[in-house]
């Protein structure tokens, strides 16, 4: 039997091409980027470069083929795009089922998402995700359709995006996604499910629903998985929240970027519970809980090494704080008005104390608040030095002022040096915050 794994670099697709070579099956992978599947090599394993959406290499590598795995999704993006993603996955489905056909290939797997409600009321992406797998049945191959809950296991996107704010955020704001029930299902156990249904030919031209063997709330699932790292949580549920927001607030608090979170929390948006469970008695497997499963998914040594612009930034921020300290001390204008400067000085360096936690989880979140602690001293400290340059008849033709009095009256030296050396830590501060807040390498190395 020859097999045929798409997605060979994603989540499922690793687990599943390694799974079958273990059980000495003859498998071959496709992808437009050959170095993608560079991590695979085995006597019974073959590499073919192909592009999903040209017909003519989805069918050169379906020839020979007995059964297809198709873990093909081109979800991610922006949410204004998805219409075209969507288009973009129904090419792809109908080019492989008309390929398939072409071929003689005899089976196609397929793992879309699960959503037990009406069509009418599925988010787009797990529509699309639905639509997939009735494509791929138009083809003459026996098509196979598992419709799996949430997926856990290290590297996958709703994991990997949980584990990351519950271990990051020890009060979170949530919308009212979190209150969705779903049915988790271990990422080894859709594994054997798919490989399983290779001998069970009642599974051939059917849909089924796959999940684990426990139903709870999202929230439940990120308690637990708190619970399990010694770390309790405060949840604020605030429903109006939109997707926009959260998935950017996702993208700056986990590794997750903005246009994958967006279908992920999306795809959360829907209860995720099986209704069918005849998979259950045709493929009856023992079914790993969520217990277990996020015990299976902890990672044991997450130690990660902070790049040079971590460290630097890091060591900046505290620099930074250092002198807003001594700058309230030493500033006599500032006691002289408490106590506004006090509050104002206080939510500055709770900004900077945020920013700093966060830069230490390696969360985008730290190099932004920074940043904008960064801008607010710098401007202050900047309009409140303007005087100095008073001390110079003129500059070219033009008469120089007295300057900017922002607290009364001018500075005295000794806060005058302050600022200055102020705003030199702060121009080199906002540079390493920049170029760490797009370093795409520090926030990818994390998964």
């Amino acid at each position: 039997m020859k097999i045929l794994v798409t997605g060979a670099s994603g989540f499922i697709g690793k687990k599943l091409v390694q799974y079958l070579l273990d059980k000495n099956m003859s498998v071959r992978i496709m992808s437009r980027r050959l170095e993608s599947l560079d991590e695979f090599e085995h006597k019974n394993l073959e590499k073919v470069k192909a592009d999903a959406q040209k017909y003519e290499e989805v069918r050169d590598a379906l020839k020979g083929i007995d059964v297809a795995y198709y873990l093909i999704h081109s979800m991610e993006g922006k949410s204004k795009d998805w219409k075209k993603f969507a288009e973009i996955d129904k090419k792809v489905a109908k080019n492989f089922a008309d390929a398939s056909t072409e071929c003689g290939v005899k089976r196609i797997i397929y793992v879309g998402g699960l959503a037990s409600i009406p069509d009418s009321e599925m988010s787009k992406h797990m529509s699309s995700r639905k639509q997939v797998g009735e494509i791929l049945k138009s083809s003459e191959a026996k098509t196979t359709v598992f419709r799996a809950s949430v997926i856990l296991g290290k590297g996958g996107g709703g994991f990997e995006m949980m584990r990351y704010l519950v271990e990051r955020l020890p009060v979170m704001v949530c919308p009212k996604w979190v209150l969705t029930k779903l049915q988790p299902i271990y990422i080894d156990d859709v594994v054997e499910y798919l490989y399983e249904s290779l001998n069970v030919k009642e599974t051939e031209n059917r849909t089924f629903d796959i999940g684990g063997p426990d139903i709870l709330e999202y929230r439940e699932m990120m308690k637990a998985y708190g619970k399990m790292n010694n770390k309790s949580i405060i949840m604020i549920i605030i429903p109006f929240l939109s997707l926009r927001f959260t998935s950017y607030w996702v993208d700056l608090v986990t590794p997750i970027k903005a246009s994958l979170a967006r279908p992920l929390v999306e795809g959360l948006k829907n209860e995720s519970i099986m209704t069918d469970k005849s998979i259950m008695d045709l493929i009856p497997i023992k079914l790993k809980g969520v217990e277990e499963s996020l015990k299976l998914s902890v990672y044991e040594d997450d130690k990660q090494e902070f790049t040079k612009k971590e460290n630097y930034l890091s060591y900046l921020v505290m620099a930074l704080g250092i002198i807003g300290i001594l700058h309230f001390l030493v500033d006599q204008r500032l006691m002289m008005m408490l106590p506004i400067t006090g509050t104002i000085s206080l939510i500055w360096l709770a900004i900077i104390g945020v920013g700093y936690y966060f830069i230490k989880k390696r969360a985008r979140l730290g190099s932004l608040l920074v940043g904008i602690a960064g801008w607010s001293a710098a401007l202050f400290w900047l309009l409140d030095s303007t005087y100095l340059i008073s001390y110079l008849p003129q500059v070219g033709s033009y008469p120089v002022s007295k300057g900017i009095s922002i607290l009364g009256n001018y500075p005295d030296s000794s806060t005058s040096i302050l600022n200055i050396v102020g705003l030199c830590v702060i121009a080199v501060l906002l540079v390493v915050a920049h170029f760490t807040f797009y370093d795409k390498e520090i926030y990818t190395k994390q998964l």
